[in-house]
């Protein structure tokens, strides 16, 4: 690809500032940083307002995320210290912003719109717009203003499904609106590492992994683990939740602090490491997701290429991204999901047919991603620069912007 990069690293700097595990937005955006990493100008936004830091500061900054949690800090703290280049951006410039960072602000278009690089976002989902009962209203609101936003003024637009481009061409037209060119590039899984052999136990268990929230419908599990203990008693199979505790958790969890029965068999894990969640994964029956909207479901991905069966719900990101093998089921339906993974306790059929068809999933890469990316952004046409806010058209520093009124779709 031919120009510089300025690849927005904002939430990138604030997911390993803070040391949490990652999500799988997390893990798209250290994917990024990881690949544009050699050549790459780093773009921060604080408060809405975007900084580009030079080659050597981004240098640095790359190098640290790579660094343990002080060593980054100490980092960041210093590379923002550090003055400005003033530097000026290169027409042939492309500005990513693979992280759901800042563009619901009208600060960060006075940023991005003065400068003549091509501004090209990557878009996870729509579920705050298409599901906003299951999330906040602000959260709803922002992603609206996000969506609308890289619709009307971006020069592209990258979804990492099929399913979230379709939402998207769809969410278009119900506004009004001409998208710009639009690049489904499914994202990858790499193998989870692990810390060494999967724990052994005497009684099988099912593995659910995602943030325990409304939409990733625990509920229905526990519901069905009530049932299992009816019907097998000690016999029962252990679920473990593995997952930070989301919005809503504490209603979703009710039922479990409520039952001792239950808390026999179904365990939360908060906090794992990318090793255990692998170790945990090698151990299990299946991975259990019961989602109830999705823009991608890399848990689904990363449990087929471990060769371990996916029992999920059927919607069209699933569909896309488990290759036919996956047992995919209404996300409101117990009973099937009760008949699936008793079915998955033992030897049963659904479980040899998962297992048989697993050898040919093939696994996303980052290298095919990343391929299609580049190829695209190097056909990309800038059209739209001429759309810009303020009316400037020459050259200028990527520096700060200000707050101004939320603009409207």
């Amino acid at each position: 690809m031919s120009g510089a990069t300025l690849l927005d690293v904002t939430r990138m700097a604030a997911w390993c500032w803070s040391g949490r595990p990652p999500t799988g937005l997390d893990r798209v955006c250290r994917a990024y940083a990881r690949h544009f990493a050699h050549d790459a100008r780093a773009v921060i936004q604080i408060a809405g307002r975007a900084r580009a830091l030079d080659r050597d500061r981004s240098a640095r900054l790359f190098e640290a995320f790579e660094g343990s949690l002080g060593s980054f800090r100490k980092t960041l703290v210093r590379v923002l210290a550090m003055p400005q280049s003033g530097r000026s951006v290169d027409e042939r410039a492309v500005y990513l912003n693979v992280g759901h960072s800042g563009f619901d602000r009208a600060a960060h278009w006075r940023a991005v719109e003065g400068m003549t690089a091509k501004r090209v976002y990557l878009l996870h989902d729509l579920i705050p717009i298409t599901h906003p009962q299951l999330t906040t209203p602000h959260k709803a609101a922002r992603h609206r203003e996000r969506v609308c936003k890289a619709l009307a003024r971006a020069d592209g637009i990258v979804t990492n499904s099929h399913a979230t481009a379709g939402d998207l061409v769809a969410f278009a037209q119900e506004q009004g609106l001409t998208p710009p060119p639009i690049l489904a590039a499914p994202i990858a899984a790499q193998p989870l590492p692990r810390v060494g052999e999967a724990p052994a136990s005497s009684r099988p268990y099912f593995l659910c992994i995602g943030t325990i929230e409304p939409r990733k419908n625990h509920a229905l599990l526990l519901r069905v683990w009530q049932r299992l203990i009816e019907r097998m008693g000690e016999d029962t199979p252990h679920l473990i939740l593995a997952g930070k505790r989301g919005i809503g958790a504490s209603a979703i969890l009710s039922s479990l602090r409520e039952d001792p029965r239950l808390q026999r068999f179904v365990a939360v894990r908060p906090g794992l490491s990318d090793k255990e969640l692998g170790t945990l994964l090698d151990g299990g029956r299946a991975l259990l997701f019961p989602t109830l909207a999705e823009g991608f479901g890399l848990p689904v991905v990363e449990a087929l290429q471990a060769g371990v069966p996916v029992i999920a719900s059927d919607l069209p990101a699933l569909r896309e991204g488990s290759q036919g093998i996956a047992t995919l089921l209404d996300p409101a339906d117990e009973d099937a999901w009760l008949d699936a993974i008793c079915n998955h306790c033992g030897e049963g059929v659904d479980r040899a047919r998962q297992l048989a068809a697993i050898a040919r999933f093939r696994t996303p890469t980052w290298a095919d991603h990343f391929e299609a990316v580049e190829e695209w952004l190097a056909k990309l046409p800038a059209r739209r620069l001429d759309r810009r806010e303020g009316g400037g058209a020459g050259r200028t520093p990527m520096g700060n912007g200000t707050q101004d009124r939320a603009w409207q779709c």
